[in-house]
């Protein structure tokens, strides 16, 4: 006997959720592509602001993502690290929030470690999200409480149950002698992947048990992969240990911390014994 379906309007918001996902996959895989073109021609750099590049293919991403996404859904509102903000644009109950390009400093030095990153936000919650990294052909995708897949296999956070587990953090947070007191048994991956949003996917995916990132993040950097985390079965907070709430004035969170339910407990209380925990408050 099959699951009775939703009815009237609950119906016509899971297909209209169901679609927006499909067209999220499809632009990302776009956008990805359209990344590694200019990687290979090479595209100008410049910097924002110090230690924060840009360059042509982040902008040439940005637009194709906004084209596609902006003329199929006119009605949602837009978020994006490469379009400056306008707050009229994100009163919607729909926002797009978009990284055409996490971890550009990784994308100048032609690694591995950047990727696009797409969610569609619903009231400060993700609903849907894609990250697409072009490097490896690999799109994770999820949807609230659908579950999330890696190109279309479903994926799960590990079990580790432990605090010696296989991280991805800040060297100078985590590989200190005093942190190595702290936290025995912990297992550092390196090097670091410069996207976030990287990160928590291959803690989705049950590469890694665990992804820290100490410093502020913003909206666009976290938004897709913390619903990953989530439909895989994981726990994604700031460094405080406090849900994650998209599209709020203030698009800067306060780091993040994604692991699995029974490992991220345990993790907030090492972080807690840190005196540069302290420092970064």
């Amino acid at each position: 006997m099959g699951w009775p379906l939703p009815a009237g309007d609950a119906l016509d918001a899971d297909l209209t959720l169901l679609q927006d996902l499909a067209l999220l996959k499809a632009v990302a895989r776009e956008a990805g592509q359209l990344a590694l073109d200019w990687l290979r021609r090479g595209a100008r750099a410049w910097s924002k602001s110090p230690g924060n590049p840009v360059t042509e293919a982040d902008i040439a991403v940005n637009d194709l993502i906004s084209k596609r996404l902006r003329s199929a859904r006119p009605k949602y509102g837009w978020l994006s690290e490469e379009t400056r903000d306008n707050p009229a644009d994100r009163t919607q109950d729909k926002v797009w929030v978009v990284d055409p390009i996490d971890g550009t400093k990784a994308f100048v030095k032609g690694d591995t470690g950047f990727c696009v990153a797409i969610a569609r936000i619903d009231r400060g919650e993700p609903v849907a999200g894609v990250v697409y990294n072009p490097n490896f052909d690999e799109l994770l995708h999820a949807r609230m409480r659908g579950g999330a897949f890696l190109n279309d296999r479903p994926i799960r956070v590990t079990q580790r149950s432990k605090i010696g587990c296989r991280m991805v953090g800040q060297p100078d947070v985590f590989a200190s002698a005093d942190a190595a007191v702290r936290w025995p048994g912990i297992e550092l991956i390196t090097p670091m992947p410069n996207a976030v949003a990287w990160r928590l996917c291959l803690v989705a995916a049950g590469r890694w048990d665990a992804a820290v990132a100490m410093n502020p993040k913003n909206d666009w950097d976290l938004a897709a992969a913390v619903l990953l985390v989530r439909e895989a079965g994981g726990i994604a907070t700031d460094r405080d240990g406090q849900p994650l709430v998209f599209n709020r004035p203030s698009v800067i969170q306060r780091g993040v911390v994604a692991a699995g339910a029974a490992l991220h407990p345990l993790i907030m209380g090492g972080l807690q014994t840190l005196p540069s925990f302290q420092d970064r408050q």
